[in-house]
């Protein structure tokens, strides 16, 4: 349903101002609810609608009052073009939005100059440390309020020093432009630019970007006049490369690599000192397999913004793939040495070492990357397999139990806990619960149900180890002739 608002304007020492009937504004129905006590601070979310020269809306967010100065945060895109804008506030009164502070077109963000009094600012958490699975508040729409409610952080994604997303699962995290993020002690984290993925399999991913206020101008230059918002939002900004890199890394995490080469690339031509932006053709480029061009795109984002430690990153993995180990040890060197904590980095540095069976190098290297990213399982497992190769049962049992509660679908890691609790320890009956687990992820592996049969065995489980040898002949007739050989023995 269409919102038409009726202005009235008159003139006021050379000011045209903009009078809104509250009657009219049916937003001023909103009402702001927490979803339980001790939640995020309600009285600071806000409605943002921003207007066009007639003073009819144009588009709706919401927004958020932080400190310095009281202002209001919310989202450019709300505000591109527009002649002016309004704040429903959680009292439902109508309050005038006087002009633009402060723009970020990369992280889409504005800061308005309003009238505050009465509204309790946001604390902003800075930096913003979120970690995975932690539950944040987010602000929604729901009938005629605004409420909150938890959802889960997925994942962390970075993209540069200042650019950072957070993946959350829940569909209702597809909030309005401008929607803020809340840790659970109910400070900002994150507002700004959402990116909705559904994937193939139906799940629904929201991408917000992790709030930075390193940009931000000094406090004394934020209590400044502002400015109006014609003379500041520009009708070019539509095809800025702002807004073309951001529809290239939409266009990235739904894996459409024609589409985000192409936003990547106008954005580059609109801007060519854009790091990021050639960062984000180097991932592309990587994923279509033209190696040497993400080369070329990661040197020139390093020529940009030479302390780039993911564009060093990429760089060392596009190097392993153009066969060039030693200048890929170098890349991920660098990343380490920019950002010591860098757990990918960390983590390839150890695969090149472990292949290489340093096994002293490759351990130090996976014990800098044991949590905080999605390989963290894969670097327990590899600690695990350290361990052994030096006879260390019990670290190597902790290893993959590790590993295990990390990624409780680790085949691997199940398989050699359990041939360790077999054949090193002598506790068949751990060995059993953690092979039986293996089989059942893995069916078809014949090695796991050999050694689950070998430690039925050993615990009397005849008929256990029988289901085993029966399923092997069809399997696995080598494996399952070595099991007849022990059945027969220990009949």
């Amino acid at each position: 349903m269409s919102i038409r608002v009726p202005y009235i304007s008159f003139h006021q020492a050379g000011v045209r101002v903009i009078v809104i009937p509250l009657i009219i504004m049916l937003l001023s129905n909103l009402t702001i609810k927490t979803g339980k006590a001790g939640g995020p601070p309600g009285a600071s979310v806000v409605t943002v609608v921003s207007l066009d020269s007639q003073g009819q809306p144009l588009r709706q967010g919401l927004g958020v009052i932080v400190e310095p100065e009281n202002l209001l945060l919310s989202s450019l895109e709300v505000f591109l073009n527009s002649g002016g804008g309004v704040m429903v506030t959680p009292q439902e009164t109508l309050r005038l939005i006087k002009g633009v502070v402060y723009q970020d077109r990369l992280q889409d963000l504005a800061l308005l100059k309003v009238e505050a009094e009465g509204l309790q600012p946001a604390v902003i958490k800075m930096p913003p440390h979120i970690k995975i699975a932690e539950r944040l508040w987010l602000p929604v729409r729901k009938d005629s309020g605004i409420i909150f409610k938890e959802v889960k952080v997925k994942g962390l994604h970075t993209i540069s020093p200042r650019l950072k997303l957070l993946e959350l699962e829940a569909a209702e995290a597809a909030g309005a432009s401008g929607t803020p993020l809340f840790n659970q002690a109910g400070k900002l984290v994150g507002v700004g630019h959402q990116i909705i993925n559904h994937s193939e399999n139906g799940e629904f991913r929201c991408y917000y970007l992790l709030f930075n206020q390193s940009s931000w101008p000094p406090t004394e230059k934020i209590s400044e006049e502002p400015l109006s918002f014609p003379n500041i939002l520009e009708p070019t900004s539509r095809n800025s490369a702002e807004r073309c890199f951001w529809q290239g890394i939409a266009a990235l995490v739904a894996k459409d690599w024609s589409r985000a080469d192409k936003q990547f690339t106008n954005a580059l031509e609109a801007n060519p000192q854009f790091p990021e932006a050639y960062y984000g053709r180097a991932q592309t480029r990587f994923f279509l397999k033209d190696f040497s061009g993400a080369e070329k795109d990661l040197n020139q984002a390093l020529k940009c913004l030479p302390d780039y430690d993911r564009a060093y990153f990429w760089l060392g993995k596009t190097l392993q793939k153009l066969d060039r180990q030693a200048e890929a040890v170098m890349a991920y060197e660098m990343a380490v040495k920019i950002n010591p904590n860098f757990p990918e980095a960390h983590f390839q540095l150890g695969q090149l070492a472990y292949q290489q069976k340093e096994w002293d190098r490759a351990a130090t290297f996976f014990n800098q990357a044991r949590e905080g990213f999605p390989q963290a399982a894969r670097t327990w497992w590899y600690l695990g397999t350290i361990a052994q190769s030096r006879h260390h049962t019990a670290a190597a049992i902790t290893s993959f139990k590790e590993a295990i509660a990390l990624n409780p679908q680790f085949f691997e890691a199940y398989l050699e806990l359990g041939k360790l609790l077999l054949l090193d320890r002598g506790q068949p009956q751990e060995a059993v619960k953690f092979l039986s687990q293996g089989v059942e992820q893995r069916p078809q592996n014949g090695e796991a149900r050999l050694y689950l049969a070998l430690a039925q065995l050993v615990i009397r489980d005849r008929g256990g180890a029988l289901e085993q040898y029966l399923t092997l002949q069809d399997l696995n007739p080598r494996l399952a002739a070595r099991l007849n050989q022990v059945m027969q023995q220990v009949r």
